[in-house]
């Protein structure tokens, strides 16, 4: 399996989205990380399957049961997440961080 990172940023986005779920819902909370977890095993597996979302550099992988989405590139060999957006928040806030 491919290796991967976090952008730091997207670190952050997601361990405060699983905080926010927590305060309110132990079993959201575990859902948005099942779901997160899910997701990046099957980028891991197969990084070019998911479909391109920007150019030819950054693709989309749409998380089942939560309204989020793994953004991210491959770079040198390795997956790098560069988002876990939430699919309400403004497409593209997080584009910059390809830089």
């Amino acid at each position: 399996m491919i290796r991967y990172r976090y952008h730091p940023e997207a670190s952050a986005e997601y361990q405060a989205a699983v905080a926010w779920y927590r305060e309110r819902s132990q079993n959201a909370a575990m859902r948005l990380v099942q779901a997160v977890n899910a997701g990046l095993h099957s980028i891991r597996q197969r990084p070019f399957a998911w479909p391109i979302w920007s150019g030819d550099l950054v693709r989309r992988r749409v998380l089942r049961k939560v309204p989020y989405s793994l953004f991210f590139a491959v770079e040198a060999g390795e997956v790098v997440i560069l988002a876990i957006a939430h699919h309400s928040r403004r497409p593209g806030y997080w584009i910059d961080r390809m830089h």
